[in-house]
């Protein structure tokens, strides 16, 4: 994950926490007011719900940040990780090629210096190397 994209991740993220604390804020003011129990989970169910996601969303950028960190990864470029994860995603040079628009040499050229940065030798080998980076999930 680009450190950019995780900046900006990070950034609306503590917009909607700031967003959740008015929420509760006024669920707050709400009960304080005589708002009924029922009401109260009412209020604060989505509540909870939303900031379970954003929580298991911030854990995922995070792992995948701790990931990026294999080692080398930090010599690739931005198009050689696209290619290291749609090859880990089990895409063929072909699949590759017309998914960004390019031609299948430059595809070929980008899997090659990718492959020798990283120091590997066989699409099993990328696949493992991009599960550990965090660039694809093992389940992909």
């Amino acid at each position: 994950m680009r450190t950019e994209t995780l900046d900006n991740l990070f950034i609306e993220e503590i917009q909607d926490i700031r967003s959740v604390e008015k929420q509760i804020l006024h669920a707050l003011i709400r009960m304080a007011k005589g708002l009924s129990a029922q009401g109260l989970w009412q209020t604060l169910l989505p509540l909870l719900e939303t900031t379970e996601h954003r929580v298991t969303r911030l854990e995922q950028a995070a792992s995948k940040a701790r990931g990026a960190n294999a080692p080398n990864f930090a010599l690739l470029t931005a198009r050689e990780t696209e290619v290291l994860a749609l090859i880990a995603e089990g895409y063929a040079n072909k699949q590759i090629a017309a998914e960004l628009e390019i031609s299948i040499k430059t595809v070929e050229k980008h899997r090659q210096r990718m492959m020798a940065k990283l120091d590997l030798h066989d699409t099993a080998g990328v696949t493992r190397y991009a599960i550990s980076a965090g660039v694809v999930d093992a389940g992909v």
